[in-house]
């Protein structure tokens, strides 16, 4: 399968509607398959969320991830937005990893200005984490280097629809962000927009500041839209206390932003196994999960479906059926 529309169709569209483009994270193909069944036309691989996923490690290499997003690229219609991480980390990496994404048919891919191999000790935000970690010498990528690195990823895209986009990890939250991210050290916020600024000189075509995603940061999307030029993508719209970053998403586009996301399905699947298992087992029964169709005709094993396959199978045995006596 392919993209139905690149993003640039997708940011053309929501300016005509009036709406930004909703990329929400998704980790395999079934997630993302139904994000496409209930309507949205784009989607983020999130990379925690794809290795929660893929491996239930918390380390991922560039080949692990390239791996799972090929499936997840064939799986569905909508544009995929990779997160690429670091991409390699150097430019000789980026450019190899880039290409194969872009040449995939990766609609989109981030790479941040933070090294992937980071730190020692397992950084999550879950429930059971300790938080303990000791930062690796380096852990924010040169402004040169990345620089380098964006240049590598614009390159790499070229012949493709596929765009890069320029994202900022290194940005401090002490005293400004969200919630859940408090209190992690950073370059300061105008020195994000001049890294913004830099990977916009480098080609990329939309940047991405980190942890904006706060109610009390429009002083700081209006900044991004007066400094930094391009598109620009919100990361990662949240609610801090049941309190969203803004009351109406689609205001975003009229802030300057085109693209926008969030997570949902991996907490929303973890939820439903919950759930469901738990009755399972304490019920001995699965009355809940087969009966319980939610308003969408749920079998008991799986929703999926393979309509495009089916057709195809169709055709194939129709010709089987018109030439079984072929060689009588």
């Amino acid at each position: 399968m392919s993209a139905k529309k690149n993003f640039y169709q997708l940011f053309d569209e929501g300016a005509k509607k009036g709406e930004v483009v909703w990329a929400p994270c998704i980790y395999d193909c079934m997630s993302a398959k139904v994000a496409e069944t209930i309507g949205f036309e784009a989607v983020t691989i999130s990379s925690l969320e794809q290795r929660n996923a893929f491996l239930g490690f918390p380390s991922m290499t560039q080949d692990e991830m390239y791996t799972s997003t090929v499936n997840i690229i064939r799986s569905t219609n909508c544009a995929v937005l990779v997160d690429g991480e670091d991409g390699g980390g150097t430019p000789m990496e980026v450019y190899k990893n880039v290409k194969r994404y872009a040449e995939a048919g990766a609609a989109a891919i981030s790479i941040e200005d933070m090294y992937g191999g980071r730190s020692l000790g397992v950084r999550s935000i879950g429930v059971a984490a300790t938080h303990k970690r000791v930062s690796l010498d380096r852990q924010i990528i040169p402004a040169e280097i990345w620089a380098a690195n964006i240049q590598a990823a614009v390159e790499a895209c070229k012949g493709t629809d596929c765009i890069v986009i320029a994202r900022i990890d290194s940005t401090t939250t002490i005293g400004r962000g969200p919630i859940k991210m408090a209190g992690h050290p950073g370059i300061t916020f105008d020195q994000a927009i001049r890294r913004a600024q830099l990977g916009v000189k480098m080609g990329a075509p939309m940047t991405m500041i980190q942890n904006i995603c706060y109610n009390g940061g429009r002083a700081e999307w209006e900044q991004i839209q007066r400094e930094v030029p391009g598109l620009h993508c919100y990361p990662d719209i949240h609610a801090d206390n049941g309190v969203s970053d803004i009351e109406n998403a689609n205001d975003l586009l009229k802030l300057g932003f085109q693209l926008v996301t969030c997570h949902c399905f991996q907490k929303a699947a973890w939820k439903g196994m919950l759930e469901y298992g738990t009755y399972v087992f304490n019920h001995r029964n699965t009355i809940l999960p087969e009966n319980d169709d939610f308003g969408h005709p749920i079998f008991q094993i799986t929703p999926q479906t393979y309509p495009e396959m089916a057709e195809k199978c169709d055709r194939w045995i129709d010709t089987i059926e018109q030439y079984k006596d072929y060689e009588k």
